[in-house]
């Protein structure tokens, strides 16, 4: 007998690509829309813009306050239309917590997904500090009694499972680690990079140009780099507030074979900025494992991040398939070296790139959300695989390199706080 196919509902704050790719997979396990606050914002570029089809709806009405985050009356109305048996939540907001009694109230099951929660006024704060009972006693008691009916939470890796249980105070059994969708299928046809030493080496920057991932200590290693590498050129990305402080550095030192990535002329053919690139570079003073990260490694590139860099541990092994550095230009030049003085490290540390990354294809990531989804369901929707699945998912880490492997086995870009009335605190 088949199991019921059961309704999910994710709502988010934009339209991101991946996450309208995410949706069409998420299709062959449950009947699934995506809801969006906004189409875009101006932090992201216009080829962001992708057709959402049918399953993908902008809400509208949508309202942004510092202090509340987005707030949609339309969401009440198209929650009564499409019934859904699952909202998945994307950030602890003030509507959120809203959301979440008013679902529980219809009997929807609920959960939460969320990025760790920084002790930062901004999102592009260069900062690495958590929030933390000690530091901010208030707000993470108001996270807590706010969203403590969650059925469960989807923590964005460790670090943010380790918050949400050890500061946050929720159960155990409530958080789990799981992966955030990405769109990557594309980047496995890259093919490795065969190079041998002088040959043109293009070094890439893909992230937005802010204080946290530091293009400043990007171009500065570029600078040490050059005379001695005259091959080698760098692609920045073009978007962020750092940017005319990069077009200064650039003409400050002169420096040659630097551009910015401004002739992309749609999501579908980013990819292609990582097939012309060899080495991706991410010397950050934090970040939860940008998705940039499993692009590049999916694109069978070199690697270089920041130790600062977290929720890397399954697709990063330092020495094997990627060099890691200290958020310096000294640091960041040293490790570069090791690529440029020895090539042939590009095709090694590629080919096993692509192996460690193959679990967060979109149908895989699907599998692993039902699995997950179910362990929260009725028992008399599930079969006796499910049963199975659902039991193995909330006994292990999602993220794990043993969680469904017979099957094939994030960051959100930002990070969403509660508002209180003391700063920090």
């Amino acid at each position: 007998m088949n199991a019921v196919r059961q309704r999910l509902v994710f709502l988010s704050n934009i339209a991101a690509p991946y996450q309208v790719k995410f949706c069409d997979a998420l299709q062959t396990h449950f009947e699934t829309e995506f809801w969006f606050y906004e189409q875009l914002t101006d932090r992201r570029p216009a080829w962001w813009r992708v057709p959402l089809g049918e399953r993908c709806k902008v809400l509208g009405g949508s309202v942004y306050t510092r202090r509340l985050n987005y707030v949609s009356l339309d969401v009440f109305k198209q929650i009564h239309r499409f019934k859904p048996d699952v909202l998945l939540l994307g950030g602890f907001t003030p509507f959120h917590a809203l959301l979440l009694r008013y679902a529980r109230w219809l009997g929807i099951k609920v959960i939460v997904l969320s990025e760790p929660i920084r002790d930062v006024d901004d999102e592009d704060a260069g900062s690495d500090k958590l929030l933390t009972r000690a530091s901010a006693p208030r707000k993470t008691e108001l996270f807590h009694t706010l969203f403590q009916d969650t059925d469960l939470l989807f923590a964005m890796g460790q670090v943010a499972r380790d918050q949400f249980v050890d500061e946050f105070g929720f159960r155990a059994d409530q958080v789990v680690n799981a992966p955030y969708p990405i769109d990557i299928d594309a980047h496995f046809d890259h093919p490795l990079r065969l190079k041998r030493p002088c040959d043109p080496i293009r070094i890439l920057f893909a992230n937005r140009l802010v204080d946290r991932y530091q293009p400043l200590v990007a171009l500065e290693a570029y600078r040490q780099l050059k005379v001695d590498y005259p091959h080698v050129s760098l692609a920045l990305n073009r978007d962020g507030h750092l940017y005319e402080a990069c077009r200064t550095f650039i003409a400050t030192h002169g420096l040659e074979d630097v551009t910015f990535l401004d002739q992309i002329e749609s999501w579908d053919a980013l990819h292609l900025v990582y097939q012309s690139s060899e080495i991706l570079v991410l010397p950050a003073t934090y970040s939860n494992g940008n998705l940039t990260i499993v692009e590049a490694c999916a694109s069978g590139m070199g690697v270089i991040v920041s130790h600062h860099v977290d929720n890397v541990t399954r697709h990063l092994h330092e020495g094997e398939n990627c060099f890691k550095c200290e958020p310096t230009a000294a640091s960041l030049a040293s490790a570069l070296k090791r690529y440029l003085d020895d090539p042939r490290l590009l095709w090694i540390h590629g080919a096993m790139s692509k192996q460690h990354v193959a679990h967060r294809q979109n149908r895989v990531t699907a599998t692993t959300y039902r699995a997950l989804i179910q362990t929260i369901l009725p028992s008399d929707t599930k079969g006796e695989h499910d049963h199975g699945q659902a039991h193995a998912a909330r006994r292990s880490d999602a993220s794990s390199t043993r969680h469904l492997e017979g099957e094939g086995e994030r960051d959100f870009h930002d990070s969403l706080r509660l508002p209180t009335r003391q700063s920090g605190s």
